[in-house]
Order: C-alpha cells, then sequence, then structure tokens
C-alpha cells in the first residue's frame, strides 16, 4: 500500500507535463494560458540555473543546479479546479546522489540527480460557504516571517536549507482540508473560519546523504575514538595502552510509519477578525515535522595474534531517522497600524523529541569506559561483535515556541523586525539547542529603478547558542521574464548549535532565472 500515493502523484504530474507540451498556448499576465477541452490551462514557472562558489575549498562540492518548475492550474467547472506543481532539476549539492528518478515518500536520506518531484496535485472546491482541499498540498499556517511555531503539517528537505525560500522547502503531504465561512451575525467575528485538515499518510522529513555539502555535523562521530591507557586489564597481567580505534559511519533509512489509521495526522483552525485584529487558534496531533535521529555503536573485534589482547577493535555508527507524535495547541494575531504591521504567535507542544549534538556521544572515553570493559570481556569469551550503548539520542521534552515581529513599509524600502523563542521545559540534558533558545531576524529590503533592482539583507543571530546568518542579495531584473540574483551566504557561531555547526559552510552564489 505504501507505493500506491507514490504513483499516483508521479502519474498526475505527468499527466500534467504532458499537457504543457501538447497544448497550444498564448502568453498572459498570468503566465501561460492554454484552451483545453473548451476551459483555461494556466500554467506558470520558471527555469533558472545556479552556480555555488564554496568559500571553502575543502568542503563538499555544491554542483551547477539547473531546474524547471511548472505549475498548472485548470478549472473543470464553475466551483472545481485541479492543480498541479512538479519540479525537474539537476545538480546542486546533491553530489553522494544514488541515481536519477523522482523523490519517494518515504525515505528521509536522499538524493537523486537529475531528480523530478511533484509537490502538488490537489482537488480544489470553491463552495457558496465551504471550501475544500484533495490530495498533495502545501499548507501553511501563522503569521510569522519564516519561523513559524504553529505551522507543522508540512515537513521540509534539508538537503538546501539556506538556497531554498520557506515554500520551496516544505514538502507537500497528502491531505482533505475543509474550510466552513461562517454566515455574518452580530455575534460571531468577522470572516471567521473553521477549518479542519486529516493527513492520512506522514510523509518524514528529507536529509542529504552523509558526504554532502549540508549533512549535519552534529550528526556525523568523528572517524577515530581514542581509548586512554588503564582501562582495562590485559590477560598477562596489567593494563592497557592507549590506542586509536577506527570509527566507521552510515546513515540507514527506516521505515516511516504505517498507512494506518492510527498514524494519520490531524488540526484544526479557527481564524477571525475583530477590532482591526486578524488572529487564529490551532491545534495539530501527529508526527513532528522537525528532524530526530537514533545513533546506535556496535564494537568490532578481529584476529590479530601479534597484538596484547590477540585481536584488534574497530568500531561502527549507523544514524537513523525517528518519529513521534506530539500534540500542539498554539495562536497567532495580526495588527496593522498605518505602515507598521504587528504579529505574534505562540504554541505549546506536548513530547517533541529534542536533538543532541551526537558527535560528543562518542567523544569522552571516560564515559565509555564501562562499555569498553565489557566489550573487552566479551571479545575474550568469543564474541566478534558487541552492542554499545552510547546514552540518549534525543529526548521527548515539553517545549513553549514563541515570537514576535513587527514590519514597516514606507516607499519600497520594508524592514522586518523579529525574536522567536524556543522554551524548552524541564530538561536536564544537553541538547543540540539551549534550554532557552532566543533568535533574532531581521529583513532589510529596498526597491530601486521603479522595482527593477532588490537589495535585500536577511540576517538571523542566536543569543544563547551564540550563531549568526548573513545573507546579502541583490536581484535585478534584466527584462520583464529574466531575473539575475547574486549574494553571498556568511555563517558563524558555536560549532555545537543548530547553525554555528556549518560554520565551514560560507559561498558566494549567482542564478539566473527565466520566469513565465
Amino acid at each position: 500500500m505504501r507505493g500506491v500515493p507514490v504513483r499516483i502523484e508521479v502519474s498526475a504530474c505527468l499527466l500534467a507535463g504532458l499537457l504543457v507540451g501538447t497544448v497550444g498556448s498564448e502568453e498572459s499576465a498570468w503566465g501561460v494560458q492554454a484552451p483545453v477541452a473548451g476551459r483555461t490551462l494556466e500554467i506558470t514557472g520558471h527555469l533558472e540555473a545556479r552556480e555555488v562558489i564554496e568559500a571553502n575549498g575543502s568542503t563538499a562540492e555544491d554542483r551547477t543546479f539547473e531546474q524547471f518548475s511548472a505549475r498548472l492550474r485548470y478549472p473543470t467547472s464553475g466551483v472545481l479546479a485541479l492543480e498541479s506543481a512538479f519540479t525537474v532539476q539537476n545538480g546542486g549539492p546533491t553530489s553522494e546522489h544514488e541515481g536519477a528518478g523522482p523523490y519517494n515518500l518515504d525515505d528521509v536520506f536522499q538524493s537523486r540527480s537529475p531528480a523530478v518531484e511533484c509537490e502538488e496535485a490537489f482537488l480544489d472546491a470553491h463552495l457558496a460557504r465551504v471550501d475544500l482541499r484533495i490530495g498533495k498540498q502545501k499548507i501553511a499556517w501563522g503569521k510569522l516571517d519564516r519561523v513559524q511555531p504553529v505551522d507543522l503539517l508540512n515537513p521540509e528537505r534539508y538537503t538546501d536549507p539556506f538556497m531554498l525560500e520557506e515554500d520551496e522547502r516544505k514538502i507537500g503531504v497528502p491531505a482533505v482540508q475543509a474550510s466552513y465561512f461562517l454566515p455574518p451575525r452580530a455575534w460571531i467575528p468577522e470572516e471567521a473560519r473553521p477549518t479542519a485538515v486529516w493527513v492520512p499518510q506522514y510523509v518524514p522529513f528529507r536529509f542529504p546523504r552523509p558526504g554532502e555539502r549540508w549533512f549535519s555535523p552534529a550528526a556525523m562521530p568523528p572517524d577515530t575514538f581514542f581509548v586512554p591507557a588503564d582501562v582495562f586489564p590485559l590477560p598477562g597481567g596489567g593494563t592497557n595502552p592507549s590506542f586509536a580505534v577506527p570509527v566507521g559511519f552510515r546513515a540507514r533509512n527506516v521505515p516511516s510509519p504505517a498507512l494506518r489509521l492510527e498514524n494519520s495526522g490531524y488540526a484544526a483552525r479557527f481564524a477571525g477578525f475583530s477590532g482591526g485584529v486578524d488572529y487564529a487558534l490551532y491545534y495539530y496531533h501527529g508526527f513532528d515535522a522537525l528532524p530526530a535521529f537514533r545513533m546506535t555503536a556496535e564494537a568490532l573485534a578481529a584476529p590479530d595474534p601479534g597484538s596484547l589482547l590477540g585481536f584488534r577493535f574497530a568500531a561502527r555508527t549507523e544514524l537513523t531517522p525517528i518519529f513521534r507524535t506530539i500534540d500542539m495547541w498554539g495562536a497567532d494575531a495580526a495588527y496593522a497600524a498605518g505602515d507598521v504591521s504587528l504579529r505574534a504567535e505562540a504554541a505549546f507542544i506536548n513530547g517533541r523529541p529534542f536533538s543532541r549534538d551526537l558527535r560528543f556521544l562518542i567523544d569522552d572515553p571516560q564515559r565509555l569506559a564501562p562499555q569498553i570493559r565489557e566489550a573487552v570481556t566479551q571479545f575474550q569469551q568469543g564474541s566478534s561483535s558487541v552492542p554499545v550503548d552510547l546514552g540518549a539520542s534525543f529526548v521527548e521534552r515539553d517545549a513553549v515556541e514563541w515570537g514576535i515581529g513587527a514590519d514597516y513599509d514606507l516607499s519600497g524600502t520594508l524592514l522586518l523586525l523579529q525574536v522567536n523563542q524556543t522554551d524548552v521545559l524541564d530538561n536536564q540534558a544537553d541538547l543540540l539547542i539551549k534550554d532557552i533558545e532566543t533568535r533574532l531576524l531581521a529583513n532589510l529590503r529596498k526597491n530601486f529603478w521603479h522595482d527593477s533592482l532588490a537589495m535585500q539583507l536577511v540576517a538571523q543571530h542566536a543569543l544563547e547558542s551564540d550563531y549568526t546568518l548573513w545573507l546579502p542579495r541583490l536581484t535585478y531584473r534584466v527584462w520583464e521574464s529574466i531575473e539575475l540574483r547574486v549574494g553571498y551566504l556568511y555563517i558563524a557561531g558555536r560549532r555545537s548549535s543548530v547553525g554555528g555547526q556549518y560554520k565551514r559552510n560560507d559561498q558566494a552564489f549567482v542564478r539566473v532565472r527565466y520566469l513565465f
């Protein structure tokens, strides 16, 4: 059963691609419009090429990236429409790709080039008071910029995390979404509408493969483990000298939660407008969209008559994704006062898995000394491999996520300032984030030359974890349909932090995009 949704979505996108190539078309302000069976098929999209110049030559390669992206909308009647979006791409940071083909809905570790992906494919119905959407879709909830605590329905791809825009990072999920617009009454808020969403199949987050540019350094153990002297006794008397143990590593996919009713997710939202405030209340139950992993280790012994013990040591580690259900209750609000917009968002999340810095699970020989002695004892009794308990790779904690932001727009200049905070409750474990993690975000954009040139600076700084991201870029509309963008990504901070772990990955980039 797990393969059926993949075949359906790929077939839908292939059909859309055939329509693009076979119908006659004409240019319009919307994009391309093509008559099909007496109705108008609308097509928008882009062609792009991007070149990355790595600032650190020792980091993994980011190859020249090419992409074709298209979105199609076809109204089958006055109230029904079919909508689909797909991409075909090649290159980029997929240096360890396992071949060409479509991305699937099951695996976390995936890297394909050339690749095809059906981003969305759904039926959209707009009735008198009901909006209904059925199929693979992206759902955007929340009112903050870039980081929305209540936006948990779509997992994200972390294969190119800083170059992709917010919508591009989202992975579409099969879902049924229905909204009902309440009739106007004196006691009902304006524009009041409850929304319900059911996600029958869990789609996991997507991670690069080990060795690729954006594989998390915090998930990669060192390739050598040093056993100190005097940890275990030798057969002839005395204790061991210090020695180095080579450490192997692999990342392995595990089956994602099966397509069963108890594994489905569901969410509810109630939105309204009162006194100039646009607000909403949220609830979500389902698998967490954020990534979490388990690391396991195994000590190995091979015969070596020339050694003091009669065998030599090795170790291997394995990284596998884990999937945990959470419950989230949240709210957001936005208020506009002249040229200033104020926004706020908050959520309480029950049982969220938080990752530790997995490198540090095997960097302390003293902490692992009991496991080393136990492994040696079992090797001496004839075992060739012994599992090693590394401790918890992640912990499940309740958390509060909140943020406030304000933006000011005047004569082509937009300044956005925002603060987000994660509060991990009742925690004593060392995590990749701090128990209180505060992040400041600034987004400055200025348009010139009748909006043909845009200068933008996106900056983020984490106060407690002490990492910084800078993304300045210039975008120039060369002609009406051709866009040139140049920029630089700068990352700095603590090695053991969500952002600072990538500090070796600074890069300049040039992108050319043709819009249709």
